[in-house]
């Protein structure tokens, strides 16, 4: 690590990447279920036109999930990521607030649901680059504690909004938690981060090189899991996630090389000493402790 590196390791304040998962929630939560009730109660909008729009823009924001991760993982610049993704955020907010009308919503809602995808990758790169290895579980703990703290304080202050205002004036929470967490974001050192090891490499690797989207088709256990995300969303993304971990633990104990299990006889010719006599009892290879007696069938 260079001097400044460390100088701004020591500047960091765990407290902006506490605010950013929390407001990086209230942006999302803002939106999400209350702009189809919104449409249904308020603009009179037929249920089979809300689901068109829903559908339409989730079934986009589920193919751009992989290109977008991979463009995250990539870059080093995941702060830039974070805002820009916020100020499309605000601005398709602002469109629903002034025109909640179909072309309008249609386009908002699926621009917001394409760049809602960088979150996570982003968030969970900064965290990697930004906390040690032995400190991550911790970490990833408060970031989620966080975010759901986030969804619960979204929820309030828009009930709290939608009642003394307006049911549209809600839309408006977006543009000012996206300000708030652009700052949260922008406010962590960029020389805090490391790069490398924000891709997942350890002390001493060289960085990971970009895989192939064939990668998805090689490993056996990520076959089930993107069909199910295709049908589930967000559930299957997450199981997928978890499936691209098994198979990197897999691939690493292939590499690794085989141990043998101890037993006497292989103790013994490490030592050079003579191996002991076979047992009349049953014995498992490998096993320790006294042999079992044989079993004598009955008369």
């Amino acid at each position: 690590m260079s001097r400044d590196q460390a100088r701004a390791t020591r500047r960091f304040r765990p407290a902006s990447l506490d605010a950013l998962n929390f407001l990086l929630s209230d942006v999302r939560g803002a939106l999400g279920p209350y702009l189809n009730v919104f449409l249904v109660t308020q603009q009179q909008w037929s249920q089979s036109t809300v689901g068109l729009v829903t559908a339409l823009s989730g079934w986009l924001g589920l193919a751009m999930q992989t290109p977008i991760g991979a463009a995250i993982d990539t870059t080093p610049r995941k702060r830039e990521a974070i805002v820009v993704t916020l100020a499309v955020l605000a601005a398709g907010a602002v469109c629903l607030f002034v025109a909640p009308r179909f072309w309008p919503v249609l386009m908002a809602n699926a621009a917001m649901a394409v760049v809602g995808d960088v979150f996570a990758p982003a968030v969970a790169g900064l965290t990697l680059g930004l906390v040690q290895s032995q400190a991550l579980a911790r970490r990833l703990g408060r970031n989620a504690a966080f975010d759901h703290a986030g969804n619960v304080a979204i929820a309030a202050v828009a009930g709290a909004v939608g009642w003394l205002f307006s049911q549209r004036a809600v839309f408006l929470l977006a543009p000012v938690c996206a300000v708030l967490a652009a700052a949260a974001a922008l406010s962590i050192p960029a020389a805090a981060i490391d790069a490398r090891r924000a891709r997942g490499a350890q002390e001493g690797e060289r960085t990971p090189a970009v895989a192939s989207p064939r990668v998805l088709l090689a490993c056996r256990p990520m076959t089930l899991p993107c069909v199910w995300g295709c049908r589930w969303g967000k559930e299957g993304k997450d199981v997928a996630h978890c499936r691209t971990i098994g198979c990197r633990l897999r691939e690493r104990r292939d590499r690794a090389p085989a141990r043998r299990r101890w037993s006497p006889r292989v103790a013994c010719r490490r030592r050079g000493a003579p191996e002991p006599p076979p047992h009349d009892g049953v014995r498992s290879p490998g096993a320790v402790g006294p042999a079992r007696p044989a079993r004598v069938p009955a008369d």
